[in-house]
């Protein structure tokens, strides 16, 4: 039987994994936690001031809200050029919920012990809302002004990938674009730009480490076998040939 959680999980899984976006970069900790730093950027212009972050009201009872793994095990919390945030989808409180990881943008200890009063939380099961709504969200609330496209790919540090690595990221961010594109999307242009470049970088390069010939008796590319720590056939692990002299 499916649990409310079920799906938010699934997608935790499948984002957390992706890399190489301009905006923000992604880690996942486990099945219910997922680690979002947004590049904001230390800069803050005087029509553009660092975003007052609002904690749910717990009332009177001060545990009314699930614990949250300390802030001090996030990367990057001192650093004044991202802000950090942890999604925590914790199975007892079958809820989704976002804290503010970046110790140098809080204003109170409440800024890191009490979820953030969200909008894409808040309506996350009556507007069925997906991990990705709340991560836009973030990218929006944090970089002044919002980007057109809170999705949008960093091809310079996709291309800096080994070959291996490239093909199997470009084709993951594109399965992932195509989920944007099949939903109602207000920047559906920039998403599809970014997903016909992805696509061919993933068809160009899979030439490269995908054996021409399929088979058992095909041999895989150098590259591949390097990503894997084993030498090609007739050499050893530094490339000089075997048995020669």
């Amino acid at each position: 039987m499916s649990k409310p959680l079920d799906q938010f999980y699934k997608d935790c899984l499948r984002i957390g994994n992706l890399k190489c976006f301009g905006h923000f970069h992604l880690y996942l900790k486990g099945r219910e936690e997922l680690v979002v730093t947004v590049f904001s950027g230390a800069e803050v212009s005087p029509r553009s001031p660092t975003p007052a972050f609002r904690a749910i009201q717990s009332g009177n009872n001060s545990n009314a809200f699930p614990p949250a793994s300390p802030a001090t095990h996030e990367l990057d919390v001192h650093n004044p050029e991202v802000t950090v945030f942890l999604i925590g989808a914790y199975a007892k409180y079958n809820w989704p919920y976002v804290w503010l990881r970046s110790l140098t943008k809080s204003h109170s200890i409440e800024d890191i012990d009490s979820p953030l009063d969200l909008p894409s939380t808040k309506n996350w099961k009556t507007a069925a809302l997906r991990v990705w709504h709340i991560v836009e969200e973030l990218v929006s609330l944090n970089i002044n002004p919002p980007p057109e496209n809170p999705f949008q790919v960093n091809f310079e540090a996709l291309m800096d990938m080994p070959p291996l690595e490239r093909v199997l990221q470009a084709g993951a961010i594109a399965a992932f674009l195509k989920e944007l594109l099949l939903s109602t999307c207000p920047y559906v242009d920039l998403i599809q730009e970014d997903f016909k470049r992805c696509i061919e970088i993933h068809f160009e390069d899979i030439a490269k480490v995908v054996p021409d010939t399929p088979g058992a008796s095909a041999e895989p590319p150098a590259s591949l076998l390097a990503a894997a720590g084993q030498a090609p056939a007739g050499q050893d692990s530094r490339g000089a040939s075997i048995g020669g002299r």
